[in-house]
């Protein structure tokens, strides 16, 4: 199951594994440039830089509303090589 489902069809899943804990604190801080912010986000989704740019700013907004609700609960993620296998 995709972590989000774009209006084209396209499914996204959120790879915090992508993610450094630097990129991530980057995130929060005001004076980081908007490229940075863009690049992380195309890390962790997996999209193009032009496919990152050319979302709505509704799907946009999903997609990192996606990335903290992973971030809230990471070792949940299946796409972690740290993450619990045993059921």
């Amino acid at each position: 199951m995709s972590d989000i489902t774009l209006s084209d069809g396209r499914e996204i899943d959120i790879d915090l594994s992508k993610v450094s804990l630097r990129e991530h604190r980057a995130l929060f801080d005001p004076r980081q440039a908007q490229a940075d912010e863009d690049a992380t986000a195309c890390k962790m989704s997996g999209l193009s830089l032009d496919e990152y740019l050319d979302l709505s700013l509704v799907e946009q907004k999903r997609l990192w509303s996606a990335y903290f609700t992973k971030v809230r609960n990471p070792l949940a993620d299946p796409n972690l090589e740290s993450a619990s296998t045993s059921g």
